[in-house]
């Protein structure tokens, strides 16, 4: 498989380890990119906070430094040569200077753990162009938002393939109680 590991929403790492662990030994040049503000996440607004409900999620939930985080991998023995971070709010510090600066060109795996509707839209934009058929994309709060299509990252899926119809998609498989995988077949 063509491309990088990427997980936007890295929080203190587990998720990342674990990926760096199956993949690294089978994939040797594949880098593992972390992507996260490392403040935890923005307070929800717009569509994740309708009438109220936030499906639990709150401001600065998930906060893990950068530190932290890079210390955590290294108790993890995850090899931190192989290991790219991009910090920052999603709606700002992914762009094609990211993108260039640090040669990012494939996506193999995306894991989009990113909570919010708001935050997933500028992952989507952003990953766009580095799909290939055959990539992975594993999302996971897919359920969340009381599992309805008008909110949430299924929304936000909804309206990146409308947006975007050359790209086309198909379940893979479904992981916990929230999240979904899918396969890009076309791009």
């Amino acid at each position: 498989m063509p491309g990088d590991y990427y997980e936007f929403g890295v929080y203190q790492g587990t998720t990342f380890a674990h990926a760096f662990k199956l993949m690294a030994p089978l994939l040797p040049d594949m880098r593992f990119i972390a992507c996260d503000s490392f403040e935890g996440l923005p307070q929800p607004k717009g569509v994740d906070a309708k009438d109220g409900y936030t499906s639990q999620f709150y401001e600065k939930q998930f906060r893990c430094t950068e530190q932290d985080f890079l210390a955590n991998l290294r108790r993890q023995e995850v090899d931190l040569k192989r290991v790219l971070t991009i910090p920052g709010w999603f709606d700002r510090s992914l762009n094609g200077e990211a993108r260039s600066r640090r040669a990012l060109t494939k996506v193999a795996f995306a894991w989009i753990d990113c909570d919010l509707y708001e935050s997933t839209v500028p992952v989507l934009k952003f990953i766009t162009t580095m799909l290939s058929p055959g990539c992975v994309l594993l999302f996971d709060d897919w359920r969340c938002y009381r599992n309805l299509p008008q909110f949430g990252q299924q929304r936000a899926v909804s309206e990146w393939l409308e947006v975007n119809p050359r790209i086309k998609l198909t379940e893979l498989l479904s992981f916990g109680w929230n999240g979904q995988a899918f396969t890009v077949v076309d791009c």
